[in-house]
C-alpha cells in the first residue's frame, strides 16, 4: 500500500510540475506579446522569472528533523491586551515536548489595560513548575520592540524563541523550529504559521491559503538561499549573541534603562544608533528589522522550518485585516531597506533574487494602475482581461503548488484564486498609503475583544502536568 501511494505521490508531483512550468512558459509568451515595446516588458520577464525560480528552488526544500538537538531557550511571549488569548498562549508552550529542564518563558505586559495581566498571574499559579515562568510587566505602554527587548536581557537561554500573543505551538513545534542552530552560520529560524480560525468565515480561509503559500513557497525558497527576509513574530527563534545589539537600542526608548552591553558598537563601519541603520532599527516591524540584523552578520543564514507548525488567529473582520495589512507594509518599507544596505554582500544568487524582489514589489502598484484603470479608460479591455485571466492562473498555481506541498483540501486551490482580488485592492489602497506613511504604527493590529481563542484539539486549553522544577541547564 505504501508503495502504491508513494507511486501515487509520485506522480502527482510530475503532473504539477509539468503543468506549472508549461503554463508559465505560456504566460510569460502572452505577458511579452502585451506589454511589447513598454517598460512593462521587463516586469513581465522579471516576474516570470522569479516564480519559475521559486517553483525550482521550493521543489528541493526539505526542512531538518528532530535530531536531539536540546540547546538552552529562552521562550518570549510579548502581550498587550490579550486578556481571551494569553493564558491558552502560555499553556500550549509548557504543554509542549521541549524539556523543561531546557527552557524558560518569560512573559511581558506591556501596559495592558484590560485583564492581561490577571491571566497571566493565574497561569503562572496553576503551573506545577512556576520558577520556568517569568513575568514583567511595565507600568506603561512602552511598544513591542521595549517588551521583546526587556525580556531577551533577563533571557539566560542561547536561543531566543518568540511567540506572538495569539498563537499557539503545536506541541513539536518548539523542539523542531531549533533543529537548524547546529549550523553555527544560522542566526535565525522561521516556523510554519496557519490560521487557527480559519472555519470561522471567508476572510480568515483567505488568508489561511494565503499563509500556506507564503510561508511554505516564499519562504521555502528563501530558506534554499539562506536568506528568509521575515521570521515571522508568529513563531522564530534567534542566536541571542546575535540580536544583543538591536535589543539594547531599542532599550534606550525606556526611561531609566541601563543597558547591558556598550551601545555604538561599530558594525560593517555604520554605528548602530547613528544614520540610516539607526533609525530603521528603531522604526517598527520588528519580526523584520531583527531578522535583517541577524542576517546582516557575515556568513550568516536565515532559514525556514515547515514542521515547527505555529497557529495564530487572523482577522476576522475587514476593518481588522486592513489595519494588519497597513502594519505590515510599512514593516515591509523598514525592513527592505535596511536589508538593502547589505544584500549586495551575500552571494550573487541570494543577492540577486532579493533585489529582483525588490523591484517586482515596488513596480507592481504601476503595473496595476495601468492594466485595471489606464487600459480600460481607454477602452482597451482585452489587455485588462487578459491581465486579469493571467494573474489568476498564477493564483491557481499558487494554490496548486501548495495543496501539493502542505497536503490539506483542494479548496486551497479556488480561495488562492480568490485572493488574487483581494491583492489587487490591497496594492491599490492599503501598500500605496502604507508606503507614503511608513513611521505611523501601533503595537497591534486587533483592539476588538471578541477574538476569542477557538475551540482546536491541536490547540485547546489543557491542564499542564507538573514535571521537574530543575533550574535551567541542569
Amino acid at each position: 500500500m505504501d508503495r502504491v501511494n508513494r507511486g501515487k505521490r509520485r506522480l502527482q508531483d510530475t503532473l504539477v510540475a509539468t503543468l506549472t512550468f508549461s503554463s508559465m512558459l505560456l504566460i510569460l509568451s502572452v505577458w511579452l506579446r502585451l506589454s511589447q515595446g513598454t517598460v512593462f516588458w521587463a516586469y513581465s520577464v522579471s516576474t516570470t522569472g522569479f516564480v519559475v525560480f521559486m517553483y525550482l528552488a521550493t521543489m528541493t526544500y526539505k526542512p531538518e528533523e528532530d535530531s536531539g538537538f536540546r540547546p538552552l531557550i529562552t521562550v518570549v511571549i510579548p502581550a498587550k491586551n490579550e486578556e481571551n488569548a494569553i493564558e491558552p498562549v502560555i499553556r500550549t508552550v509548557f504543554n509542549s515536548d521541549y524539556p523543561n529542564s531546557r527552557m524558560e518563558v518569560i512573559v511581558v505586559d506591556d501596559g495592558s489595560t484590560d485583564g492581561t495581566w490577571d491571566r497571566i498571574q493565574k497561569a503562572k499559579a496553576d503551573l506545577g513548575f512556576p520558577d520556568r515562568l517569568t513575568t514583567i510587566k511595565h507600568e506603561r505602554n512602552y511598544g513591542k520592540r521595549v517588551a521583546l527587548a526587556s525580556a531577551v536581557t533577563r533571557a539566560r537561554g542561547e536561543i531566543i524563541v518568540c511567540i506572538d500573543s495569539d498563537s499557539f505551538v503545536d506541541r513539536d513545534a518548539i523542539k523542531l523550529l531549533v533543529q537548524p542552530f547546529r549550523d553555527n552560520k544560522v542566526a535565525a529560524v522561521s516556523g510554519h504559521g496557519e490560521a487557527v480560525n480559519k472555519d470561522e468565515g471567508i476572510l480568515p480561509r483567505l488568508q489561511h491559503y494565503w499563509y500556506a503559500e507564503t510561508f511554505r513557497l516564499m519562504k521555502g525558497m528563501e530558506s534554499r538561499l539562506g536568506c528568509v527576509s521575515c521570521c515571522s513574530g508568529m513563531l522564530a527563534a534567534y542566536r541571542r549573541s546575535t540580536i544583543m545589539p538591536v535589543i539594547n537600542e531599542w532599550l534606550k526608548e525606556k526611561s531609566g534603562w541601563r543597558p547591558l552591553i556598550a551601545l555604538g558598537v561599530k558594525r560593517d563601519g555604520t554605528k548602530l544608533d547613528r544614520g540610516l541603520w539607526g533609525k530603521l532599527l528603531k522604526s517598527p516591524g520588528e519580526d523584520r528589522i531583527l531578522t535583517a540584523f541577524a542576517l546582516s552578520t557575515k556568513n550568516s543564514k536565515t532559514v525556514y522550518q515547515s514542521n515547527a507548525v505555529v497557529y495564530t488567529l487572523v482577522p476576522k473582520t475587514f476593518k481588522q485585516f486592513l489595519k494588519q495589512q497597513l502594519r505590515w507594509n510599512r514593516a515591509w518599507i523598514h525592513g527592505s531597506l535596511l536589508a538593502s544596505t547589505f544584500m549586495w554582500k551575500k552571494p550573487a544568487l541570494s543577492s540577486f533574487i532579493f533585489y529582483l524582489h525588490q523591484f517586482i514589489t515596488y513596480l507592481s502598484p504601476v503595473v496595476l494602475v495601468w492594466w485595471l484603470v489606464v487600459e480600460p479608460v481607454n477602452g482597451l479591455w482585452m489587455g485588462t482581461l487578459g491581465f486579469v485571466a493571467g494573474t489568476s492562473f498564477v493564483g491557481f498555481l499558487h494554490g496548486l503548488n501548495t495543496w501539493k506541498y502542505l497536503g490539506g483540501r483542494v479548496e486551497s486551490i479556488p480561495y488562492r484564486m480568490m485572493f488574487v482580488f483581494l491583492s489587487f485592492f490591497l496594492t491599490l489602497t492599503v501598500l500605496l498609503y502604507g508606503w507614503a506613511t511608513p513611521w505611523k504604527m501601533s503595537w497591534v493590529t486587533r483592539t476588538e475583544k471578541e477574538l476569542l481563542p477557538p475551540v482546536s484539539p491541536r490547540v485547546a486549553p489543557i491542564p499542564i502536568v507538573a514535571q521537574s522544577s530543575s533550574s535551567l541547564g541542569e
